[in-house]
C-alpha cells in the first residue's frame, strides 16, 4: 500500500475508537516510526451520526479558545460540540508526551466521511499549527466559500466521483477538492457505496508527492 492508502486502511479498521458525547468516534495514537502524533476520526455508523448528517441548515459555531465563529452546518456544529474539545485536548496531550524527544513529532489529523468535518473543524480549533489534514470520501462543511486552513501545513481532501456523499453538502465547499479514483459515470453512482468504502484502492501519485 502507498501511504495515502495506508491511511485510510488504518482509519476503517480501526476497532478501538473512543465515544465522546453525541457519538463521535475518535483515536489517537503515537507512531514512533514515522514521528506522528494522529487523530482520526470515525465515518457514520450510528443512528445519532445521520441525525448529524441530514441536519443542513446553515449554523454558526463558536470555536472557543481561539475566539473565532465559523459557519457550518447545525449537525456537525452540534456534534463537534458535543465533543468539548475532548479529541483536540488528547492529541495535545500525546504530542506534549513526545517533546524531550530530540525529534520533532508531527501533528496529524485524519477523518473519513461524517469524520471529515469533525478533523477539519478540529483543525480550524487547534490554534496551532497542525503538519497534515487529510480526508476521505471528503464532506463540504464550511459556508464561506473562501475559507481556508493557514494553519495546515498540508491539506488533502479525497473525494471520487462516483461516491455521492461527497456531493454533500449542498451549497457548502471544501477547503481544497483532490480527486482520486475512476471518472463520473451514472451507471457507477449507483454502487456509490463501493466507492465510498475503498478509498484503499485509488491511486494517489497525484497528490502524495505534490
Amino acid at each position: 500500500m502507498t501511504p495515502e492508502q495506508q491511511k485510510f486502511y488504518d482509519i476503517k479498521n480501526t476497532t478501538d475508537y473512543k465515544k465522546v458525547g453525541e457519538d463521535v468516534d475518535y483515536k489517537v495514537f503515537v507512531d514512533h516510526e514515522k514521528k506522528e502524533v494522529v487523530l482520526q476520526f470515525q465515518e457514520s455508523n450510528s443512528r445519532e451520526d445521520w441525525k448529524h448528517n441530514l441536519q443542513f441548515l446553515p449554523w454558526p459555531l463558536k470555536l472557543d479558545g481561539i475566539n473565532e465563529t465559523v459557519w457550518t452546518t447545525r449537525g456537525y456544529a452540534l456534534a463537534y460540540k458535543s465533543t468539548k474539545d475532548q479529541p483536540l485536548y488528547d492529541l495535545i496531550s500525546a504530542w506534549w508526551e513526545t517533546r524531550d524527544n530530540p525529534e520533532t513529532y508531527k501533528l496529524c489529523i485524519r477523518g473519513w466521511s461524517f469524520g471529515s468535518a469533525m478533523a477539519k473543524i478540529t483543525a480550524r480549533r487547534a490554534g496551532i499549527g497542525i503538519d497534515e489534514l487529510t480526508t476521505y470520501g471528503d464532506v463540504k462543511c464550511w459556508l464561506n466559500p473562501f475559507y481556508k486552513a493557514k494553519n495546515v501545513k498540508r491539506q488533502r481532501e479525497y473525494t471520487t466521483p462516483n461516491d455521492a456523499v461527497t456531493w454533500c453538502v449542498p451549497f457548502f465547499h471544501r477547503d481544497k477538492k483532490c480527486k482520486v479514483g475512476p471518472r463520473f459515470s451514472i451507471k457507477e453512482v449507483l454502487h456509490s457505496e463501493h466507492y465510498h468504502q475503498n478509498y484503499q484502492d485509488y491511486d494517489y501519485s497525484k497528490w502524495e508527492e505534490a
